[in-house]
């Protein structure tokens, strides 16, 4: 892209008011997520005790994006975008206002807390598509893959700051307080919203469809593009018996370390490090769809050692830097799967084909969250880490020689 007034340097995507507003209001609603999800990660375990429900609880915060996810995936191809994350936004800040509520009032149990993450988890499945179509249309395509890779930095960079500030907070004020900062982390997002400039509009065919038509559409698009079909299959798994694994940090800092909640934000934390470092990686990688394809399966080798390690290590501080490995791996394999799909997709499907995404990627983790709750409830939870670690390995093998295979089959060529 060359500025117009005779200078021939390509203009950075920093220069992009659009985008400067998003990344703003993103960074501050992220913060207030992941203080919100640490403090519901702390209270399921405090509430129960148990490696069960504090993995249905987690799951529960993504469960219905593999239910739900394409089904609002064609709703972000059809509705207003702007007006719709607002909305949507709305909803979430009036849920964690009422979880604020529960908590100042100690009237917390079980059944509110699965109400209530099934309700942010609704919530947050109908946002994620919405919020995956927004990132491609307020800047343009040749900024498309740093836009999705800050974007990605910002939310990793929240993952490092996040668990610790709601540490600090739950352990001060308690978890109502946690809820509350999430609470009013909607409302400067719902601003930029309301502000930024859209670019780019929706298919002129998408009101034209049937929903269950549009679907399909989508799914076979998904289904026969070779790349899009090897990235989802491969963000699935990765999330099922990796992400899922992350979301029992409770059990490993209170079961295994006995460090309580600071020990637990310390772990958060780490794999936010790593997932930062990941995405400044991310950030310096050219628009090229394939090398983010090739990025995927080399996170999944590090998450498969990261596992490996976690489901051994002895002592606490080993487990912080094992973390923080499994949480850069898992990164490159999240937001390499992302963008992949992002360069490569036809625009008009995007809506559907990025809910397909986050669907298994999502879904996988609130799959992997509670059956490896389960699995860990019933053994030893680091058993299941060298478990999941196996799996991991064998998937990244699989994915790299196809790979090969398809290179020497285009070398043939």
């Amino acid at each position: 892209m060359v500025s117009t007034s005779g200078d021939t340097r390509p203009q950075s995507i920093f220069s992009d008011r659009n985008f400067i507003l998003f990344l703003v209001g993103q960074c501050i609603t992220t913060q207030g997520l992941w203080v919100q999800k640490i403090a519901m990660s702390w209270l399921a375990w405090s509430l129960t005790g148990s490696a069960f429900w504090t993995g249905t609880i987690a799951a529960l915060n993504f469960a219905p994006a593999f239910f739900l996810g394409p089904i609002f995936g064609v709703m972000a191809d059809r509705v207003d975008l702007r007006r719709t994350a607002m909305v949507i936004n709305l909803g979430q800040a009036a849920v964690s206002f009422l979880l604020m509520g529960l908590s100042y009032a100690d009237m917390m149990s079980l059944p509110w807390m699965v109400v209530l993450a099934g309700s942010m988890g609704i919530l947050g499945s109908a946002m994620t598509p919405v919020r995956l179509s927004l990132v491609p249309v307020i800047v343009k395509r040749e900024f498309m893959s740093r836009a999705v890779a800050y974007a990605a930095m910002n939310f990793n960079i929240s993952r490092l700051v996040g668990p610790a500030v709601g540490g600090v907070v739950i352990a001060t004020w308690g978890t109502g307080a946690a809820f509350m900062i999430n609470a009013l982390s909607y409302l400067p997002m719902i601003f930029v919203i309301s502000v930024v400039t859209i670019h780019m509009d929706r298919a002129p065919d998408a009101k034209s469809r049937r929903i269950w038509a549009s679907l399909v559409d989508g799914a076979r698009y998904a289904i026969h593009h070779p790349m899009i079909r090897s990235v989802l299959a491969l963000s699935c798994f990765v999330s099922l018996v990796g992400t899922g694994m992350v979301e029992l940090m409770p059990v490993f800092a209170e079961a295994v370390y006995e460090r309580g909640v600071t020990g637990l934000g310390m772990l958060a934390s780490a794999g936010g490090v790593g997932a930062v470092a990941s995405t400044f990686f991310l950030s310096r990688v050219g628009s090229n769809a394939a090398d983010y394809q090739r990025i995927t399966i080399y996170g999944a080798f590090g998450a498969s050692v990261g596992m490996l390690g976690l489901g051994f290590a002895p002592w606490y501080e080993m487990a912080v830097v094992l973390v923080a490995l499994t949480g850069g791996g898992l990164t490159l394999v999240g937001v390499g799967s992302q963008t992949a799909l992002q360069l490569t997709v036809d625009n008009r499907l995007r809506g559907r084909v990025m809910s397909f995404w986050s669907a298994t990627s999502f879904g996988g983790m609130a799959l992997g969250g509670t059956l490896l709750g389960a699995i860990s409830e019933a053994g030893n939870i680091q058993y299941t880490a060298r478990g999941s670690g196996v799996l991991i390995l064998c998937t990244a093998l699989i994915g790299l020689w196809r790979l090969y295979r398809i290179g020497k089959i285009g070398a043939r060529r």
